[in-house]
């Protein structure tokens, strides 16, 4: 999945959560934590899986749920003692990541993969170590490809559902995050 897909579903899977539990809508901090936790699997696993031999692959320590439920757990615990919602917004959005790459192949026309669900214990096949911008670019060639089939072109439709969706909501939500991106008036 690409990043952007990501932060999308957790984007949406938060702000659902918001909305169910009673409050109007996600704050600021909450929404980088969304970004932040959206992305942190592959901002762990792809540099030390693919540029080095630290991890067998781009999906093996932080996509394990043997890692990511413990790491989850304990940021919404630490967030809590803080009164703050943020480890909850991490926690829900990284979670999201992992389900999301299993089903993302899937609807490529790939194979199931969910071994990587319980790396160590179930292992990953290992891939050398490669340039990381040469993998990204590989990918996207792989990606274009794909999105000039019949099924690709599909795949493009609900793509475009998916972020045009996760905008609409962030739109309703009055655009929390940006306010961080202001000056407060002390900074004038």
């Amino acid at each position: 999945m690409w990043p952007w897909e990501h932060l999308a579903v957790g984007y949406l899977l938060y702000s659902l959560l918001v909305r169910a539990t009673g409050r109007s809508r996600p704050r600021g901090r909450d929404v980088l934590a969304v970004g932040l936790g959206s992305q942190f699997p592959d901002l762990v696993d792809k540099p030390l899986g693919w540029g080095t031999t630290l991890l067998p692959s781009g999906t093996s320590l932080a996509h394990s749920l043997l890692f990511a439920i413990p790491i989850a757990t304990l940021v919404v615990l630490v967030a809590r003692y803080r009164r703050s919602s943020t480890g909850t917004a991490f926690a829900v959005a990284y979670l999201a990541h992992i389900p999301s790459d299993v089903l993302y192949p899937v609807v490529l026309g790939e194979e199931l993969r969910i071994g990587f669900l319980l790396w160590p214990l179930v292992p990953v096949d290992p891939m050398p170590p490669t340039n990381i911008v040469a993998r990204v670019s590989e990918l996207f060639t792989d990606f274009l490809g794909v999105v000039s089939t019949q099924a690709g072109l599909r795949f493009l439709f609900l793509e475009a559902f998916l972020l045009g969706a996760t905008l609409l909501l962030w739109h309703a939500d009055g655009l929390p995050g940006l306010e961080l991106l202001r000056p407060s008036p002390t900074d004038r």
